[in-house]
C-alpha cells in the first residue's frame, strides 16, 4: 500500500464513482481500477461494493477512509514543514552580539528578518567581542555581530571566521550640552585632552573601545579613561557631567536633552560593524537569509560570490 493508492482510493470513495474519480485524477478508468484491485488484493478485503450507479464503501472501506485521510494529512504537513525549513522560512538561528550592537545595528536588522521570516526561532547570546567570536567558533552561535577593531575588517577575529562589513559610521564627540556650547560645530579632540573620557569597556566592546582610544591618540594625547559596561551608561554619565566621550554617530539615538553629539574636526577611522560566521561550515537556509538581509547595504561584503549583491547596471536612456 503506497500513498498513490491511498489518494486514488480516497478519490473514488469521495466521488462514489470510478469514472468521476478518474476524471478528477486526470486518469483513464482502467489504470485506476487496476490500482484499486491491487490495493484490495494487498489488504485481503473488499473496499467497495460495485453497482451500475457507481460504488459504495464496505465497512472496511469506511475504516480505511479515516486512516487514509490522517496519513495523507500527516504526509502533507511533513512536506510543508520540510519545504519551510529548506526555504529558510522556519528553523532556528542563534545570534551572538556585543552589547553595543543591541541598540544600533541589531534592531533594524532583526526587525527586517522577523518580518520576512516570522516562523524562524531566533536565539540570542549577548557577550563581549571576544566571547562573540568564540560562540561562533564553538558553534554555540551561527552568526555574530561585533564592532571591528581599527585597521581592517578581519583584524583580531582569526582566520577560521569570515567577516562581512555590514555597516560603517563615523565617530562623533559626545558632550554635555553646556560644554558643547563652548565649542565649534566640529570638535577637535585635542581641546578635550584635559577632561576625563567615559568609554565602553574594551573587554566587552572590543573594537569600539579601541576606536575611542585610537581617536584620542590621533589627536596627540592618551585620555584618562573611565570605562563602563554599556554605551547607554556612557551617555548617561556624560549627561551628568562626569566626562566626555567619543562614540559612533548612531549614539545620538540614545542621547537625552543634556547630551549632544558633534562631528570631529580631524579624520579618524570609521567604526565598522562586522558579521561573523564559521568559514568551514555551509550555512543553513535561515543563516543564508539573515546574511542576505545584513548584506543588503551600501557596504562591501567579503563572504564570497555566493552572497554577493547583484549590481544592476543603469538603464540606458
Amino acid at each position: 500500500m503506497d500513498l498513490r493508492q491511498l489518494r486514488y482510493f480516497l478519490a473514488v470513495a469521495e466521488e462514489r464513482s470510478v469514472t468521476r474519480a478518474a476524471a478528477r485524477l486526470h486518469l483513464t478508468q482502467p489504470p485506476l481500477s487496476a490500482q484499486l484491485g491491487r490495493l484490495e488484493h494487498e489488504l485481503g478485503v473488499e473496499l467497495f461494493v460495485r453497482h451500475r450507479r457507481g460504488v459504495d464503501l464496505t465497512e472496511a472501506g469506511r475504516q480505511l477512509v479515516e486512516h487514509a485521510r490522517r496519513v495523507l494529512a500527516d504526509v502533507e504537513a511533513a512536506a510543508e514543514s520540510v519545504r519551510r525549513t529548506g526555504q529558510g522560512r522556519s528553523g532556528r538561528l542563534a545570534l551572538a552580539f556585543a552589547p553595543a550592537i543591541a541598540w544600533s545595528v541589531l534592531p533594524p536588522l532583526l526587525h527586517r528578518f522577523r518580518t520576512a521570516l516570522p516562523e524562524v526561532d531566533v536565539r540570542f547570546l549577548e557577550a563581549g567581542t571576544d566571547a562573540v567570536a568564540e560562540h561562533v567558533r564553538a558553534r554555540r552561535a551561527d552568526l555574530g555581530l561585533v564592532h571591528l577593531a581599527p585597521g581592517g575588517a578581519a583584524g583580531g577575529v582569526g582566520p577560521d571566521l569570515d567577516v562581512a562589513v555590514v555597516r560603517r559610521e563615523p565617530l562623533v564627540a559626545v558632550l554635555p550640552r553646556e560644554r558643547a556650547a563652548r565649542l565649534g560645530e566640529r570638535v577637535d579632540l585635542a581641546e578635550l585632552a584635559g577632561e576625563p573620557f567615559v568609554a565602553p569597556a574594551r573587554e566587552l566592546t572590543g573594537g569600539l573601545g579601541a576606536h575611542v582610544l585610537g581617536a584620542c591618540r590621533l589627536s596627540g594625547f592618551d585620555p584618562v579613561l573611565r570605562e563602563v559596561d554599556l554605551v547607554q551608561t556612557v551617555v548617561a554619565l556624560v549627561g551628568a557631567g562626569v566626562g566626555v566621550s567619543v562614540l559612533p554617530a548612531s549614539a545620538e539615538r540614545v542621547c537625552g536633552p543634556d547630551v549632544v553629539t558633534r562631528p570631529l574636526a580631524r579624520h579618524v577611522p570609521v567604526v565598522e560593524t562586522g558579521l561573523l560566521r564559521r568559514r568551514a561550515d555551509p550555512p543553513g537556509p535561515p543563516v543564508q537569509r539573515f546574511l542576505r538581509l545584513a548584506l543588503d547595504t551600501p557596504e562591501p561584503d567579503v563572504l564570497g560570490p555566493a552572497y554577493a549583491r547583484v549590481h544592476r547596471p543603469h538603464l540606458e536612456t
